[in-house]
């Protein structure tokens, strides 16, 4: 690899570099000059230069130690010697080190190069190693002092970050690496506590209704709120708070679902086992469907968990883009799904995939006087009367609404998307389409239809009670419809 790309490698990886003066050590002993002494004297001044460096390297070292803790940087160190070759010749951890990773003494982790490769993540070892050699190997195009931030393992698994500087002290007289000095520090509470700050700003921008949950007492404080969360009675506790605001704001056919879900040991389980629990409902006031997500906060020391995050999100415009999607269904749904006779959907698509979604108004409706058509002019004048009736009401209606054989030749409609004055003009619209229904053999008969409708954001099946009341309203005069709104 070219010096460059090492050096790119390393700025891009572990960590960020610049430059910091080092403690000046001047008063070394000096080495002999070989060639200035006889052929016969040079093999022993060549062993003592050898022990002269040795001694040197060891006094290097201890002043640098010292000014490491005179600075009050009592943090984790180690030490790597080189020969003039720059082949590593030692390796040393302080005790601090030892003690930040959880180690008992020099037998629990020795004084070895491949002891610290033992303490880097698994999976990011081979990385840190070979940009450690390659460092080493262009030493002389880096700074004195390098910056880094990484993740160590301890003895007992677990990961933590730490963040220090690693020292390259060269020889004066070539140059050559003679020590390698690195410390570093735990910061891996300060790097969770950044990465907690960022998320806690997320959930308030995210949810429209969010806690921050203290699991000791359940204590809170609130991120995020709207006017429907202050329509609930106020609590010391999260968990009935949360429930108060079932009661205030949740339909009832969810709440003992609810009740169920906000238990606080069934929640910290769930958050142990999936990092995440959640509940969808709907909210009777708001009109909508919303989702409500535990999330852990943050954890104690002994890795329970110290607080959770509550979030609660507004889900409606994507449940109804998912309905709209599940109206393109399968040819084998349109077999299931659809009425033999009028070929609009039938009783089965209502109880299997619409009965819980919501919507703004369902019409509930059947032909004024059906038993007398099927009495004087026969059932296969009723059956054509039906295909009539429901093709009339199919292209009446936009592709997103649904309209369903009921059962017999009752039919509903259910509009997605519509304001109480465009459904008055779409039965309006309907009952002269109807009139207008003629039969070639029967031209005695006339169609006409009763319609009852329950208007109001809402589950398709909390509005059919309501717009059956309003048909029995219709029912009484024929021809004419009837809307009620919640």
């Amino acid at each position: 690899m070219e010096k460059n790309k090492i050096a790119e490698s390393i700025d891009n990886g572990v960590g960020q570099f610049e430059v910091e003066a080092s403690i000046a050590v001047d008063d070394l002993t000096p080495l002999f000059d070989i060639s200035a002494y006889p052929e016969e004297q040079r093999e022993i001044l060549t062993e003592c230069n050898r022990r002269i460096d040795e001694a040197n390297s060891k006094y290097r070292i201890a002043r640098f130690r010292e000014d490491m803790f005179a600075k009050g940087l009592r943090v984790g160190m180690y030490f790597c010697t080189f020969d003039r070759d720059e082949n590593m010749t030692g390796f040393e951890f302080n005790e601090e080190t030892r003690k930040m990773l959880g180690y008992d003494g020099l037998e629990d982790l020795p004084d070895e190069f491949e002891s610290w490769v033992k303490t880097l993540v698994p999976e990011e070892k081979d990385a840190i190693v070979k940009l450690f050699w390659d460092s080493v190997r262009i030493h002389r195009e880096l700074p004195d002092i390098t910056h880094a931030t990484y993740r160590m393992q301890k003895k007992d698994g677990s990961i933590i970050w730490v963040t220090g500087a690693g020292r390259f002290i060269r020889r004066e007289d070539d140059g050559s690496l003679e020590i390698y000095m690195g410390c570093y520090r735990d910061i891996t509470a300060q790097h969770e506590l950044e990465d907690y700050i960022k998320i806690i700003e997320a959930i308030g921008k995210v949810f429209n209704f969010s806690l921050f949950i203290d699991v000791s007492d359940m204590s809170y404080r609130v991120i995020s709120t709207n006017k429907y969360v202050e329509m609930a009675v106020k609590d010391p506790d999260a968990i009935r708070f949360l429930k108060n605001n079932v009661d205030a704001t949740v339909a009832e056919s969810f709440h003992k679902s609810l009740y169920d879900w906000l238990d606080k040991d069934k929640i910290l389980a769930h958050l142990e086992e999936h990092g995440t629990a959640s509940m969808e409902f709907f909210s009777d006031k708001a009109h909508g469907w919303y989702e409500g997500v535990f999330m852990i906060g943050d954890r104690n020391e002994d890795g329970s968990i110290a607080h959770i995050v509550y979030g609660c999100i507004d889900t409606t415009e994507a449940k109804l883009q998912s309905l709209a999607q599940q109206k393109r269904i399968s040819e084998f749904e349109t077999e299931l799904y659809y009425d033999s006779l009028s070929r609009i959907r039938n009783r089965k698509y209502l109880d299997e995939k619409l009965i819980f979604e919501p919507c703004k108004a369902v019409v509930m409706s059947d032909i004024d006087l059906f038993k007398s058509i099927n009495d004087t002019a026969g059932h296969q004048c009723g059956d054509e009367a039906i295909k009539r009736v429901a093709e009339i009401l199919e292209h009446s209606i936009r592709k997103e609404d649904v309209v369903i054989r009921y059962g017999g030749d009752e039919f509903m409609l259910v509009f997605f998307d519509i304001t109480r004055e465009e459904l008055e003009q779409k039965l309006l619209s309907l009952q002269s389409a109807l009139k207008e229904i003629t039969f070639e053999d029967h031209p005695e008969v006339r169609i006409t239809m009763s319609f009852g409708a329950a208007f109001g954001t809402e589950l398709v099946n909390n509005l059919i009670g309501t717009a059956d009341k309003a048909l029995y309203e219709s029912k009484k005069i024929r021809d004419t419809y009837t809307v009620i709104s919640l």
